[in-house]
């Protein structure tokens, strides 16, 4: 059994045969690409699937204990990278719809491949600032963020449309208030793994 499985059966999240056959493929790309144009230094089988894809999977947690749906919603990846948390999202909650919102040139041209590869119906990627995109979303993800007021600052002009950004974030407790905003964290611990995540959603005051 491979270690992404092991760690969502033990946590209680669902994924199909066939999504593991993708996750398979998604991996083999990153080991590929990511020393060419450095998307990931993480390069090892287990540690792509516990640090990229479980952890990214942990949102499905963390909207669940925040009482959101995530089902037949718009989603749109922040500064996706390496597609972290919107690919291995977009996988498991197929009828859902993802935007990868990435600036630089080399990571689209690789997120344009893991969707082509992994024939990802639900997935558009915009080699794009977050400032120049005026879509309706309904969830924004962001993760690997140092400060949330930052974040909020960016995607501002989305937020105001309604949308609500969930920030993945590590161990530390983020006790700010953000005026004008509401602030709901959420703490998601993860069995078979030593392993604590932090979220936060952000919703525009009305």
């Amino acid at each position: 059994m491979s270690r992404l499985r092991e760690l969502c059966q033990l946590n209680g999240i669902e994924i199909s045969d066939e999504d593991v056959k993708k996750f398979d493929i998604y991996r083999e790309l990153l080991k590929k690409w990511g020393r060419r144009i450095n998307i990931t230094s993480i390069l090892s089988d287990d540690e792509i699937e516990e640090k990229h894809f479980f952890d990214s999977l942990l949102g499905m947690k963390a909207f669940e204990l925040a009482g959101l749906q995530i089902h037949g919603k718009r989603f749109c990846d922040v500064g996706s990278g390496g597609g972290f948390p919107g690919v291995p999202l977009s996988i498991v909650v197929k009828d859902s719809q993802f935007t990868l919102v990435e600036p630089r040139k080399k990571r689209c041209v690789f997120l344009e491949e893991v969707v082509r590869r992994l024939k990802l119906k639900n997935v558009e990627v915009l080699c794009s600032r977050i400032e120049d995109i005026n879509h309706e979303f309904d969830f924004l993800l962001m993760r690997a963020v140092e400060d949330p007021k930052s974040a909020v600052k960016l995607t501002k002009h989305l937020l105001e449309r309604g949308a609500i950004l969930c920030i993945y974030r590590g161990k530390e407790k983020f006790s700010e208030e953000i005026p004008g905003y509401y602030v709901k964290e959420i703490i998601v611990e993860s069995k078979g793994i030593n392993f604590l995540r932090r979220f936060l959603f952000i919703k525009k005051q009305s």
